[in-house]
């Protein structure tokens, strides 16, 4: 009987659970009906200020229907520290285990702000400067605190790329801890142990490196093949050795060197099975950026990416709905990928490998 057990196991792609996955939790994963277990992998945005707007409700119901797997504010999400907070109660009241995500680097790319009455994360460039690694700890876990106390479980962030303060992107903002892989690991390690502490996960980016790039990636494609270096990598590696690496989001990069075809690292199976899973080790949850920035939106219709995205290793597919706001994009989401597992494009297998990243995930922070 178990060798028939474990063989269906395996073939299910429910085998991740040797990575740590309870009883319990794989017990709700195998008896999800399919739809559900695709709504999950979807991390959506929406239109909306407060919790009484129309865009917040259209969102609660998804939630409460099991139909996205968390919620993603923007800048214009977070007009107002009430308007921000009485969002995420809405949300959490619908769905206790939906993710609630938000950049909170710190610096430039903190949208729970100080003009909006939360406290002050310094800059990455200034917290190296400033502090060394147990003194940044003591810093982050006081933010850590606030985002929790906020309805928050998902930092979108820290920041693994190197420094070069030739790049628009990351260096010029002080977004990177320094040049040297020990160091950047060291602050990142700090950041993401103070914010687990409190119940969140956070977003590990951009993979394979955005540091040296010469472009930003919400305008248009990044190609980083000839900037980029192996040092690049080296942050990323040395998170997965210390295991801090538990979500990692890959950015609309292409990288010739890794995957000749030219698509971006969102679309890529070599770099994100091969290069960061097969090569670093990686075992844990890998995300998109967002879809709706231009580099993808202007170059794919939104069921090509998505499909593509899955189809390159990705668990979380990130979709702010922003520049075009569809409000059943969760169920176009859903049947997208039920036509592709119908059509022999993708298969269940692959859906419930996500699946068992993502409780993982979840039991890591209490949310499984």
């Amino acid at each position: 009987m178990w060798n028939i057990d474990r063989r269906r196991l395996l073939q299910s792609g429910l085998a991740l659970a040797g990575l740590g996955l309870t009883p319990a939790a794989f017990a709700r994963i195998a008896e999800q009906p399919l739809d559900e277990k695709i709504g999950q992998m979807l991390l959506m945005g929406f239109i909306g200020r407060d919790a009484e707007t129309d865009g917040a409700a259209i969102v609660a119901d998804h939630l409460a229907a099991r139909r996205i797997g968390g919620v993603l504010f923007l800048r214009h999400n977070v007009r107002s520290r009430e308007g921000a907070e009485s969002s995420a109660r809405l949300f959490a009241a619908a769905d206790p285990t939906a993710w609630m995500a938000i950049d909170q680097e710190g610096g430039l790319v903190q949208r729970l702000s100080r003009d909006l009455g939360y406290t002050h994360i310094p800059r990455a460039m200034q917290v190296a400067d400033t502090y060394d690694p147990d003194e940044a700890g003591a810093l982050y876990r006081l933010a850590a605190e606030e985002f929790h106390a906020a309805g928050f479980n998902m930092n979108l962030a820290p920041v693994a790329d190197v420094h070069d303060p030739d790049n628009a992107v990351i260096g010029r903002h002080g977004r990177a801890y320094g040049t040297a892989a020990g160091p950047i690991a060291d602050y990142a390690s700090a950041f993401i142990d103070a914010f687990e502490a409190e119940g969140s996960v956070c977003a590990i980016k951009h993979f394979p490196g955005h540091g040296r790039s010469r472009g930003d990636s919400h305008d248009g494609f990044v190609d980083i093949t000839h900037t980029w270096s192996e040092a690049e990598l080296e942050p990323f590696a040395e998170l997965i050795r210390r295991d801090r690496a538990h979500l990692i989001m890959g950015g609309h990069l292409t990288l010739e060197t890794v995957d000749p075809s030219g698509v971006p690292v969102t679309f890529s199976r070599p770099a994100l099975e091969g290069l960061l899973r097969d090569r670093l080790g990686f075992t844990g949850a890998i995300m998109t950026d967002d879809l709706d920035m231009a580099a993808i939106r202007n170059n794919f219709v939104q069921r090509e990416a998505v499909l593509r995205s899955i189809e390159a290793g990705n668990d979380i597919i990130m979709m702010s709905n922003s520049a075009s706001p569809d409000p059943e994009l969760p169920q176009n989401f859903i049947r997208w990928v039920t036509e592709a597992i119908a059509e022999g494009r993708l298969s269940e297998q692959r859906i419930n490998q996500s699946a068992a990243r993502l409780a993982v995930l979840k039991q890591r922070v209490g949310l499984g």
